[in-house]
């Protein structure tokens, strides 16, 4: 088993008088030995986001605590309060990263279904160069 994402939410800011253009994504993350992280990562929005472990090897509900705790700050801010983002999966990082190690697993692990066509192929390659003909079955330039 793998970490995974159990829980997300993205959120931005964005203020165009100021120049401000933010983002906070935040991750509860179940880890392989059973524990669970609270990550978060933030910045202005097209840089490389500050990765945060809010908290780490925790039991599931010490980390939604904490998880909420911060989530309901950032909405609930005094002067910058942030929303709910639409692209937030797309722009995160650690959301990529983890989606690409679940693909990898996956592919890595699933048995590969046999195409009759390839392995078809492949055999009567392995049997013309057995024999030593090249181009059986297919007409080459000299015999025309």
């Amino acid at each position: 088993m793998s970490s995974r994402i159990i829980q997300a939410e993205y959120l931005h800011y964005s203020d165009p008088a100021i120049n401000s253009d933010k983002v906070f994504n935040i991750f509860l993350v179940e880890e392989d030995n059973e524990t669970y992280s609270c990550i978060s990562e933030y910045g202005r929005r097209g840089t490389n986001l500050v990765r945060v472990f809010v908290c780490s090897n925790q039991s599931r509900s010490v980390t939604e605590r904490a998880f909420r705790k911060k989530l309901d700050a950032k909405r609930n801010h005094r002067k910058t309060p942030y929303w709910d983002s639409p692209y937030g999966a797309e722009q995160s990082p650690f959301a990529k990263e983890m989606f690409s190690r679940l693909v990898l697993m996956r592919h890595n692990s699933s048995p590969k279904a046999a195409d009759p066509s390839k392995t078809r192929k492949e055999a009567a390659d392995r049997r013309m160069r057995t024999r030593g003909i090249l181009n059986q079955g297919q007409i080459d330039s000299l015999e025309i």
